[in-house]
């Protein structure tokens, strides 16, 4: 089927509870307008002509946008209209209400799978049938995590868990696949690998029939798209478009999605994450997002053309700054007047239902804080520790700038305490044991009493469940330099180092990527802010791209003054990762060349940083500087990789013997490496004409990675099977092995692989006796090759071409392709040894071992290049 671009398809045709509650009620304005945006959103849905799921060139008008300064209450405003939302689905005996919940602040919340996620589980309140959307991520899955099962991901997020747990969304899954693979599915602990293989085969086929959801528009284009965060975030489309069939109750379900901290995809050094989220608000036309923030959004704005996919007043009619009537619009949260702040402080604290405060302290309060409502509430929480402690609060206890009443909540607290909030303000997110890490000296007792103060704010969704406000956090620390007790810089620096060192000893083996990427995102801002460093964050830098999760790391990451070369070579690390992984190898190398010039040759940040700059030297073609440095890394904490990387480049020139004996001594991490090092074992015994000991290398590894659920590792070793197994002419097992790959390359496509594999089938071909057949698979070889790029494909059809020559009684011919091969390798600087090997077969052994660059044949040049004759000549 043909691939489309789904880019353009989509974008074309068709703190105290009571304090917190009373400052909400009086923002009368926003209640109102959320209202409104319900009420306008129903209505344009009902009165289209044609729904908006469908034109996706309608202009969008579900977003309500409320945003203003830190502080100012857009939080509570958020859960107050949420908490508004379902009290009112109740009242009025609603089941057909949903609303989800995302705070954008927090680790991985802006990761495309698990907002998708998180709104599919949200949504499955409304009903368990979600086919378009189920069937589509499960073939998604199934491709882009090969022996991953769905529920391990359901699980690994807190966030995720809960909402998934909460309707059973697994069960809903997988009864949306049993409609289409009843033998293959059992709940989504079994959708792994050979299950998943089956499901994605049986969805592609039936969509490929016109047999499966052939009214949703798009959706087969989804289903052949390629597996990857691109292709993802137009899912929201396919949820959109089952929201529309859900059975209706005698009117339209109302899902409201509520985006929280939405400044944190803007303090990012790119907008692709925006852009992702942007497309989820676009497709589902038929859901309310009201999202938060300190920034107005600016999406209706021409200038982010280019950066965002749906821009311009066309597309978001009311999100331009000339609408200040039709809702959903843009709203700026103002500070609260003087009467709503006096009515928050009469009601925050009463004493036989009357105002606690004395008139004359409240207007003290209002005066200072200027209608903001987290200086309210910090002056309440004041008040209250005056009055535990037996005094009566006066006028002069209040007033003054936030930095002010920062400094006595500060003051307010026993010294223990003292510490452990200028502890909780260096770091965004704490726990009891990251708090007594960083002040080890104090009893839990006292810990446990700090985490019940009403500054902090806990969600148990988060492995660290306690915070302060962000606003505060700055007040807090600008506070602390003017009093007598305040730290230091240094004693800041000392308290981080602890902090930094905790969350390293947290990440054990066992530590899943989540874990191990929400302690790296915290460790690289302390590391940032505060000047330390530790080595843990390299290995863990590294443990997160090994892993494929490298566009998540440190987004947002600055540097101050503070920051040390150690810091700044690991932010250079990351973005040379970055870059190499999005096809940017030049610019890779010129962030990574020099990055560690400060830093000690055994230091583990500067060996991360060679060990990416020779990965990236390598994309780029230098493989003699990409060795170098290999050799240089190869007793350090990467030895593993860099001793694997440098027998490969052995083993391309033709070095065999030194790399198959390091190869023999290696240890391997894991099953992965292990594979990896059986293969490049195999491929040297099979350029040595040692088909045997080649064949059963391939078969070790076929078996490890089918244990472990490694398609791709399974299907590297299959094609290589055939690779091997073709030089004997056996064409049955050339046919089983690249069905089998061909099967496992539907998960995981490698279109190198799928050369390798053609090439084997000409040289089968040719070896049985079937020129014609084998020209065609000779001139498939060079297509593959010329759409992909993969010059070493051309390589494999020389070889295959003179095969064919010197089967058919034409050395001459066999010659001349003979000669564009010796060109070939020697520019690219590998495989040369296939020079020798194809003159074996036209001029005899002996001229073959005089080729140049010599060769180190595993047992020698007769013997290698006289079982290459021999295998040639038998046919």
């Amino acid at each position: 089927m043909a691939r489309v671009n789904l880019r353009a398809a989509f974008m074309s045709g068709a703190a105290s509870t009571v304090a917190a509650q009373q400052v909400f009620t009086n923002r009368v304005d926003e209640v109102a307008a959320f209202g409104r945006a319900l009420d306008g959103l129903d209505q344009a849905l009902d009165e289209a002509e044609i729904s908006p799921v469908a034109d996706r060139v309608q202009g969008r008008r579900n977003v309500l946008t409320f945003y203003g300064v830190g502080g100012i209450g857009k939080t509570t405003l958020s859960h107050e209209l949420e908490r508004r939302f379902l009290a009112d689905a109740q009242a009025t005996n609603r089941n057909d209400v949903v609303s989800i919940r995302v705070d954008l602040s927090e680790d991985g919340a802006s990761d495309i799978e698990s907002l998708l996620m998180r709104l599919r589980s949200g949504l499955g309140q409304l009903g368990s049938r979600w086919p378009a959307f189920d069937l589509a991520l499960a073939s998604y899955w199934a491709r882009a995590h090969p022996g991953e099962a769905l529920q391990e991901f359901l699980d690994a997020s807190p966030a995720v868990r809960r909402a998934s747990r909460s309707i059973g969304l697994s069960e809903q899954m997988a009864s949306s696949l049993q409609l289409v693979v009843p033998s293959e599915v059992g709940g989504l602990a079994g959708l792994a690998q050979r299950a998943a293989l089956g499901t994605y085969r049986a969805i592609r086929d039936r969509v490929r029939e016109g047999r499966l959801l052939s009214d949703c528009e798009l959706f087969a284009e989804l289903i052949e798209a390629d597996a990857d965060y691109e292709t993802l975030s137009f899912f929201p489309y396919l949820l959109a478009w089952d929201l529309e069939r859900q059975p209706r109750r005698g009117r339209r379900p109302r899902v409201c999605v509520f985006l929280d901290t939405f400044e944190v995809l803007g303090n990012r050094t790119d907008r692709i994450a925006e852009r992702f989220v942007q497309r989820c608000v676009y497709l589902m036309p038929n859901v309310l997002f009201v999202i938060t923030g300190r920034n107005r959004v600016d999406w209706a704005d021409s200038s982010t053309r280019g950066e965002l996919d749906f821009t311009g007043p066309e597309c978001w009619p009311y999100l331009h700054f000339s609408n200040d009537t039709a809702e959903p619009r843009q709203h700026l949260v103002g500070y609260l007047s003087a009467s709503d702040a006096d009515s928050y402080l009469r009601e925050a604290l009463t004493k036989d239902d009357e105002p606690a405060m004395p008139a004359e302290v409240r207007e003290r309060i209002i005066s200072g804080g200027q209608g903001l409502p987290l200086y309210l509430d910090l002056s309440v929480s004041h008040f209250v520790e005056l009055l535990a402690r037996g005094r009566q609060p006066s006028v002069d206890d209040f007033g003054g700038s936030f930095t002010a009443v920062a400094t006595r909540s500060i003051r307010d607290l026993p010294q223990e305490e003292r510490n452990l909030v200028r502890t909780a303000a260096l770091i965004d997110r704490v726990d009891a044991a990251l708090l007594r890490a960083g002040q080890p000296s104090l009893p839990d007792g006292c810990v446990a009493r700090f985490l019940r103060r009403p500054f902090l704010t806990h969600d148990d969704a988060y492995e660290l469940p306690y915070a302060l406000h962000v606003a505060l956090r700055q007040a807090i620390s600008e506070a602390d330099r003017t009093l007598p007790d305040g730290w230091s810089d240094a004693d800041r620096s000392q308290v981080a180092a602890r902090l930094l060192r905790h969350l390293g000893e947290r990440l054990g083996p066992s530590a899943g990527r989540t874990t191990t990427a929400q302690a790296l995102e915290s460790g690289l801002t302390l590391s940032g802010t505060y000047g330390v460093f530790d080595d843990w964050m390299a290995r863990a830098t590294q443990r997160l791209v090994a892993a494929g999760q490298w566009t998540q790391i440190g987004a947002g990451l600055t540097a101050s003054a503070a920051d040390t070369p150690e810091f700044r070579a690991i932010r250079a690390a990351i973005q040379g990762v970055q870059l190499r992984r999005t096809g940017r190898a030049p610019e890779a190398v010129e962030v990574l060349d020099g990055a560690d010039a400060n830093l000690s040759s055994d230091s583990l940040t500067a060996q991360l940083v060679r060990l990416h700059l020779a990965h990236a030297l390598r994309n780029q073609g230098d493989y003699t500087r990409a060795a170098q440095i290999y050799r240089e890394l190869t007793e350090g904490e990467f030895g593993t990789a860099a001793r694997y990387w440098l027998c490969d480049y052995d083993y391309l020139n033709g070095r065999f013997a030194p790399a198959l004996a390091t190869l023999r001594n290696q240890a391997s991490r894991d099953a992965a490496d292990e594979g990896e090092r059986l293969r490049l074992v195999g491929h040297i015994w099979r350029v040595n004409a040692r088909f045997g000991e080649a064949t059963d290398a391939y078969t070790e590894a076929i078996a490890l990675a089918h244990g472990e659920g490694l398609a791709a590792a399974e299907a590297k070793a299959l094609a290589n099977l055939a690779q091997t197994a073709c030089w004997a002419g056996d064409t049955a097992t050339v046919s089983e092995a690249a069905a089998q790959a061909r099967e496992l390359l539907d998960l995981v496509p490698n279109p190198v692989e799928l050369v390798k594999i053609r090439s084997a089938e000409a040289v089968a071909s040719a070896m049985s006796g079937n020129p014609i057949t084998a020209r065609e698979a000779i001139s498939d070889t060079r297509r593959l090759t010329d759409e992909i790029g993969y010059r070493g494909g051309h390589n494999l059809a020389d070889v295959a071409d003179i095969l064919l020559g010197v089967l058919a009684g034409d050395p001459d011919g066999a010659r001349r392709t003979r000669s564009d091969l010796d060109e070939r390798t020697r520019t690219s600087g590998g495989n040369t040894y296939w020079v020798p090997i194809v003159t074996s077969w036209i001029d005899g052994v002996e001229r073959a071992a005089e080729h140049s660059p010599a060769v180190d044949w595993v047992d020698g040049p007769a013997a290698s290049l006289g079982r290459w004759a021999e295998a040639v000549a038998s046919r």
